[in-house]
């Protein structure tokens, strides 16, 4: 029996040390600028924080004007960007409100997916009495991924990945407006190129037109699927421009460099003129001159079977997530 009492006194007493571990999620910024922040813990990464909160690691690294690859250092915070669509009355993480001079629970209500203020009252343990200035107060709750296996598979990339996006860096670079002087190019940089691009018989095929008959919308169409009934189809417009690339014009591989998508997702775009082709997301836009306000840039092929010829062009980005 003494037994049975010790270890339900551990167990307790680990929950106690699990909750105290927990973040307090203090919702902050404007409304339309929200945010929390996140202290990071031992080998986090913007990745792998992203993840436990369904961002990506564009979307946080510029929310916070950091470089998408910066390496976070232990107890440091983090701001992640939150949106009142990302609140659910349901069950979840706590997201708290600090009652600041004026608020009352019917205007914190309305404020927030017009939650019932005998839901507040609910949740917050609360009387007859009206809220205090700086009570911190549960107004709904985020859907957090704690799996730690989430930490640690986002430190890992594969090896095609690597070398298709230092290809298309190094080809994009190349193409910046950006003066700069020569630089001689790493050996393992150019045996990635070499891997991406296959041979020397393909390169002969680049400024080979599309095929005008060939109606389907490349490789990667039969991929934009919502295999995942849970996915919801999201929608991107805006101005497109290019990056000189092999891939494409023989095997129709599209591949597009776009902000807050994640990398390895098929996008559908399509032009003015009705025409439409299947891309693979690479990677990021690299920050290079003249590249402010735009959305996306794609491969030359991907451009030529859209019929575009412009420098830069409107398009219309469909993808799942």
């Amino acid at each position: 029996m003494d037994m049975k009492k010790g270890l339900f006194f551990i167990v307790i007493l680990l929950l106690g040390f699990r909750v105290a571990a927990q973040q307090k999620l203090l919702l902050k910024g404007k409304p339309n600028s929200m945010y929390v922040e996140h202290r990071v813990g031992e080998k986090e990464s913007l990745s792998s924080i992203g993840r436990m909160y369904g961002l990506t690691a564009s979307q946080l690294s510029r929310f916070n004007g950091r470089s998408p690859s910066a390496v976070l250092s232990k107890g440091s915070t983090l701001k992640v960007p939150l949106s009142i669509s990302d609140i659910s009355q349901k069950t979840g993480t706590p997201v708290y409100h600090a009652v600041s001079k004026g608020d009352n629970l019917f205007k914190i209500s309305q404020r927030y997916n017009k939650v019932p203020v005998s839901q507040l009252r609910t949740w917050n343990k609360l009387g007859a009495s009206g809220v205090k200035n700086g009570q911190e107060l549960i107004i709904g709750y985020i859907k957090i991924n704690t799996d730690q296996s989430l930490a640690s598979s986002s430190q890992k990339e594969t090896v095609a990945d690597k070398v298709a996006e230092t290809a298309v860096a190094t080809e994009v670079a190349a193409k910046s407006t950006v003066s700069e002087p020569a630089k001689a190019v790493p050996v393992k940089e150019k045996e990635a190129a070499q891997e991406f691009h296959k041979d020397n018989e393909e390169k002969n095929n680049a400024t080979a037109p599309v095929n005008s008959s060939l109606s389907d919308e490349g490789f990667f169409a039969s991929l934009y699927v919502r295999d995942d009934l849970t996915l919801v189809q999201q929608y991107r417009s805006g101005d497109a421009a290019t990056f000189k690339t092999i891939s494409g014009w023989t095997d129709r591989k599209y591949y597009v460099l776009i902000n807050d998508i994640k990398p390895g997702t098929i996008v559908r775009i399509t032009t003015p003129n009705n025409k439409s082709i299947c891309a693979r997301v690479l990677s990021p836009l690299p920050l290079t001159k003249g590249d402010e306000g735009l959305l996306l840039r794609m491969n030359n092929a991907a451009a030529s079977a859209l019929g575009m010829k412009d420098e830069k062009f409107t398009v219309t980005l469909t993808f799942f997530e």
